[in-house]
């Protein structure tokens, strides 16, 4: 039967409407999947402020696995002791002066440390006796860990490889400082009456700010 513009197909006790027959299919629209939060990199805030002090060019790339592994067995040799785990928060917790106790570190709060540099205890009332006895200079770099040495190498200045750098160890005759008025420095310790030596000097003009026990 026809009508209205319309027609009813019988098959058996269903009817169809032809124009609903013939209605095009609705599209399904395929759902947006849940954006995912973005992941930003935690910065070691000691090695940040090595980059904020201004003396530093970070080269481009980044050392292969082959060399971050070659770097991890010579620590070990070294006797400095890595965080374990092999994620971010095994780095954060592990221990802060790798390799020394913390008793062998020491943050003066004084004049001639402003940047707050932890150095070898050891290292400490050297420079305050000639803080007193006419050095006006101040401490630049004192004690490092592993990875901010790494930073270091890394960052191309001239340093020593991580996990053998005298800035890395406490114990004497290990740690080492960089300061500045190092010229004067050197003058003033030639009358240092203590038991152990700060030298100077021995790494001539490439690394002249740096003092250790021996001087390397």
């Amino acid at each position: 039967m026809v009508g209205c513009g319309q027609a009813e197909v019988s098959h058996g006790s269903v009817r169809t409407s032809a124009a609903s027959a013939a209605a095009a299919p609705v599209p399904v629209t395929p759902s947006t999947p849940a954006r995912r939060p973005s992941v930003v990199a935690r910065i070691d805030a000691s090695s940040d402020a090595i980059v904020a002090e201004g003396k530093l060019h970070i080269a481009p790339g980044a050392p292969s696995d082959a060399e971050i592994r070659h770097e991890i067995e010579a620590a070990r040799k070294a006797g400095i002791v890595l965080p374990s785990g092999d994620n971010v928060e095994s780095f954060a917790e592990g221990p802060r002066y790798s390799g020394a106790g913390v008793a062998e570190v020491e943050t003066p709060e004084t004049t001639w440390n402003p940047r707050t540099k932890p150095i070898a205890d050891w290292i400490v009332p050297v420079l305050q006796w000639a803080y007193l006895h006419g050095w006006a200079g101040t401490v630049t770099s004192g004690y490092r860990t592993y990875y901010e040495q790494a930073q270091l190498n890394a960052a191309g200045a001239f340093s020593a490889p991580a996990g053998l750098s005298n800035h890395e160890t406490t114990k004497y005759p290990g740690g080492a400082v960089d300061v500045t008025n190092p010229s004067q420095l050197i003058a003033v310790l030639r009358s240092y009456p203590g038991p152990r030596r700060l030298i100077g000097g021995v790494l001539g003009p490439a690394d002249p700010e740096h003092f250790s026990a021996t001087g390397d």
